[in-house]
C-alpha cells in the first residue's frame, strides 16, 4: 500500500476487504454475523489475514457456509483459521510427487507472506490446547493446525473415492480396510486370475 512515500506491506483486512458467505460476489447479506476479527485464512500465495461475514439467511453452520466458499476449516466450533481447498491439494501434489514435508510447505508460505522474517506470521495458537504435546517453537503450533487440516482433508478425499457417501450407513460405517486400493501385482480370483485357477496342478521342479 503506498503510504505517500514507499510502499508499505499491508493485509487485505486492513485494505478493506470482506468475503460474505452464503451470497454472490458483490452481494451482502442484510442480517449478516462478523467473524472473528483475527480470521487467518491460509492461501498458496502466504497466510491471509481477512475480514469474513456469515450468512444468518439460513441456519447453516459456520462450517459449512465455509466449506461451501472451498474454504476448509481448522475446528468444527467457531472456525478462525481456515486453508483453501487449493492450497490442500497444492500441498498433497507436491508431497506424494515431490516428498516435500509439511514443515518445508508451512515455512515456505510463511516466506511468502513475510519473507524479511521480522514478523510473525498471523496464524492463531488454538492447537495448542487440543495438542498433548507441549512446543517450545511457536512454528510447530502452527504447523500442527496445518497438518491437522491436510489429515481431514485426505480422509475425506479417501471416502469420497470410495462411494461412502452413497452407503445407506453413511461415512460411520465404513469398515477398516475398505478404503485401501487393492495391490494390481497380486493375485485376485475373479479379477486378474483365470477360471480354475484352483484346478491347475503345482509345476514340478
Amino acid at each position: 500500500m503506498w503510504n505517500g512515500l514507499f510502499f508499505q506491506r499491508s493485509t487485505l483486512k486492513e485494505l478493506g476487504l470482506c468475503v460474505q458467505l452464503g451470497h454472490p460476489p458483490g452481494q451482502f447479506c442484510p442480517t449478516r454475523e462478523p467473524a472473528c476479527k483475527d480470521f487467518v485464512v491460509i492461501h498458496t500465495n502466504g497466510i491471509h489475514l481477512v475480514n469474513v461475514d456469515y450468512c444468518r439467511c439460513n441456519s447453516l453452520p459456520h462450517r459449512t457456509q465455509l466449506l461451501r466458499t472451498a474454504w476448509w476449516p481448522a475446528t468444527p466450533i467457531e472456525p478462525k483459521t481456515c486453508a483453501t481447498m487449493e492450497v490442500l491439494r497444492h500441498f498433497q501434489h507436491l508431497n506424494l510427487q515431490g516428498k516435500l514435508t509439511g514443515y518445508s510447505f508451512y515455512r515456505s508460505l510463511e516466506y511468502e507472506t513475510d519473507n524479511t522474517g521480522l514478523e510473525k506470521p498471523p496464524v492463531r495458537y488454538f492447537i495448542i490446547n487440543l495438542c498433548p504435546l507441549t512446543y517450545t517453537d511457536g512454528i510447530q503450533n502452527r504447523l500442527a493446525s496445518f497438518m491437522l487440516m491436510v489429515c481431514q482433508f485426505r480422509h475425506t478425499k479417501m471416502l469420497k473415492r470410495g462411494g461412502r457417501a452413497y452407503d445407506p450407513g453413511g461415512t460411520m460405517k465404513t469398515a477398516p480396510g475398505s478404503l485401501a486400493i487393492p495391490c494390481r501385482a497380486c493375485p485376485i480370483p475373479n479379477i486378474n486370475l483365470p477360471v480354475g485357477w484352483e484346478n491347475v496342478p503345482p509345476a514340478r521342479a
